[in-house]
């Protein structure tokens, strides 16, 4: 059932700081609300409004072709087209707020290369990186959380995300700052890609004692002089990299970091390739080494398509410092597509988006999928 103007209104008129937390789009409209969203990071030709929506008319899409460049991308030469939500509507940071949306990727996303493509994120005051993001890398979609420059997946739509949580975890407790150790985690990153995505050029090059190494579940003699050569301290994440391997840049995620990761027991996300995915989002930010704003651990809870996937608590975002300048607003959301270039057509579907400081406040969604 498509939601009712009744609800929008109500949701709309409420007081004081729920009034600048809310905001209700569907896009039924066929435009791009300036008054919900700006748009510094994406060009008119990329927004379009395909039909029919998740519930009603139409949604929003936003685009991008080959020939798209992007803003604001550094050094890098990168491809964007993202739409963030108005600065009023941005909460006082630390305080609670909620978000649901459904979201779909139409196009090729490709299977190979983790070329970095972050498809929705949450940025708070410092951040560099995103405190929480939707990636989709390799073809596959998880969610990332940051701990200042440590990054952390907190849930994935891969085969066995057990497995990457625990190779994560190894991942941990390795030096960050030993770069021969950066080195070996890449390298490993690249031969895994061969062996999954390569198969055939991979037996012809790759000796029968490396690839047994790489596939091996025990502490086989051929495992440990991998590792080795690799100048990994701890062989056994060579037994759980593979479910790892689709991860963009994972040097980001070597060394310690104080998040803690609560996933329900079935805990996959769905593939939101060229199918609707109705995500729910619960955030609280906060960190134990604040000195100014809130000091103590953030929180944040993720359903999928109605189902609960994961909790985490701990250390989000920058650490804010006394003295600095900062706005304590946020965090804000941007949805779209920021990626390195590459020659492949993606778009990707955002609708019936809710931001509100309570559960209760969310605009619910229609049954059919």
């Amino acid at each position: 059932m498509i939601q009712t103007s009744t609800i929008v209104v109500g949701l709309c008129t409420l007081a004081g700081t729920a009034m600048a937390q809310t905001l209700v789009d569907t896009f039924d409209g066929k435009a791009l609300d300036q008054a919900k969203w700006t748009t510094q990071q994406i060009a008119t030709s990329q927004v379009s409004f395909p039909e029919p929506g998740r519930c009603g008319p139409a949604a929003i899409a936003a685009s991008v072709r080959e020939s798209d460049g992007g803003t604001a991308c550094g050094d890098e030469d990168c491809q964007r087209a993202e739409i963030r939500t108005i600065k009023t509507s941005w909460p006082k940071f630390g305080e609670e707020v909620w978000y649901s949306f459904s979201f779909k990727a139409e196009g090729q996303v490709s299977p190979t290369g983790s070329h970095r493509l972050v498809i929705g994120q949450w940025k708070g005051p410092g951040d560099d990186s995103p405190m929480i993001a939707q990636r989709f890398d390799d073809g596959v979609f998880y969610i990332t959380v940051q701990d200042n420059d440590i990054r952390r997946v907190v849930a994935s739509a891969a085969e066995k995300p057990g497995e990457t949580l625990v190779a994560q975890e190894i991942l941990g407790k390795l030096d960050r700052d030993d770069q021969r150790t950066v080195q070996g985690i890449q390298s490993l990153q690249s031969l895994e890609t061969m062996l999954d995505r390569q198969p055939d050029f991979a037996r012809q090059f790759l000796s029968p004692a490396l690839q047994k190494a790489l596939r091996s579940t025990d502490s086989a003699p051929e495992r440990e002089r991998l590792a080795e050569t690799l100048g990994l301290a701890n062989s056994s994440l060579l037994s759980h990299f593979r479910e790892f391997a689709f991860v963009a840049e994972p040097e980001k995620y070597i060394g310690p970091a104080a998040i803690d990761i609560i996933s329900e027991p079935e805990n996959r996300l769905p593939n939101p390739s060229g199918k609707w995915v109705d995500m729910v989002y619960r955030i609280k930010p906060g960190r134990m080494d604040n000195e100014k704003g809130p000091r103590r651990k953030g929180e944040v809870e993720i359903w999928a398509n109605g189902k609960k996937i994961v909790t985490v608590r701990g250390n989000m975002g920058a650490t804010l410092k006394k003295g600095s300048d900062l706005e304590l607003r946020g965090p804000y959301f941007k949805f779209g597509i920021y990626r390195k270039r590459v020659a492949e057509n993606l778009s990707l579907h955002l609708d019936e988006f809710s931001q509100a400081p309570t559960q209760s406040g969310l605009v619910k969604m229609c049954s059919v999928r």
